[in-house]
């Protein structure tokens, strides 16, 4: 356990099942990030709803569970047993809304939308089982811009200013040297930010979603979950059924469609 802390340290400052058959992998997810990181978006209604603007801009559905979690000062990015997940602070978020516009808000959250959309997240199970290879100080900073440029392309569509895209970042960041940081510098990510929102007016050709047959199976199994959450059995049990006969190879469909079926009896 202490290894997955310090690992979600890492994987916190780094970003700005089984069965899912109900909130407590979230839950478990959030105390490791509690553990370890540095009410008004922001309630959870305005954050589902500023996803699925952000989803709109790409044509993406949700496909990782936006989940609130308390005293991590920030908003992450990461994935836990399988599921991707992006955790954000409730108290952070309004501290920024309270320095700024809701843009900000809504930057963050596109930033690490960002993260999943790019295929940055690792599972941190992995991580901490040294499984997977940790990541360079360069590739991180080289991800971090990546999802500066796809929060400012969203920020863009959206009908955000450029100065609106920026402030979280004006606000946030600093021109220290970041030689040794996680993160680029403040002009570096200004710049990202620059990229992507020209990109949005049509200045650049771009492509940031692709569909696939496993994309939409991951996108019923995401409906599926929210719905076995809910306690909404029979329409979770159809969206797992759907998200098997896309991909009759995906277990964790599976696994909790049979549990969902046991609880209706």
């Amino acid at each position: 356990m202490k290894k997955l802390i310090m690992f979600f340290f890492f994987i916190a400052s780094a970003s700005y099942s089984q069965s899912y058959d109900d909130a407590s992998e979230a839950s478990e997810l959030c105390l490791l990030a509690q553990g370890s990181i540095d009410d008004n978006f922001i309630n959870d209604k305005d954050a589902d709803i500023a996803l699925e603007k952000i989803l709109s801009v790409i044509g993406a559905s949700k496909r990782f569970i936006l989940q609130p979690c308390s005293d991590i000062n920030n908003a992450v990015a990461s994935s836990y047993k399988g599921l991707r997940y992006i955790l954000y602070d409730k108290s952070f978020m309004s501290t920024i809304a309270n320095n700024s516009t809701s843009w900000s808000q809504l930057f963050i959250l596109a930033h690490e939308v960002g993260h999943h959309i790019n295929g940055h997240s690792i599972d941190i199970l992995l991580a901490a089982a040294d499984i997977v290879e940790p990541k360079t100080l360069a590739t991180k900073k080289k991800q971090e811009l990546e999802s500066d440029e796809f929060a400012g392309f969203i920020l863009g569509k959206l009908g955000a200013t450029l100065e609106q895209t920026s402030e979280a970042i004006n606000l946030l960041a600093s021109n220290k040297d970041d030689t040794y940081s996680t993160h680029p510098n403040k002009s570096k990510r200004l710049n990202a930010i620059k990229i992507g929102f020209n990109k949005a007016l049509g200045k650049e050709q771009v492509v940031y979603e692709k569909k696939s047959n496993l994309n939409t199976a991951e996108e019923y199994f995401y409906r599926a979950y929210e719905k076995s959450v809910k306690g909404h059995y029979i329409g979770a049990i159809s969206d797992y059924t759907k998200a098997i006969e896309i991909n009759p190879n995906y277990a964790d469909a599976y696994n909790n469609r049979g549990n969902n079926k046991d609880d209706l009896v």
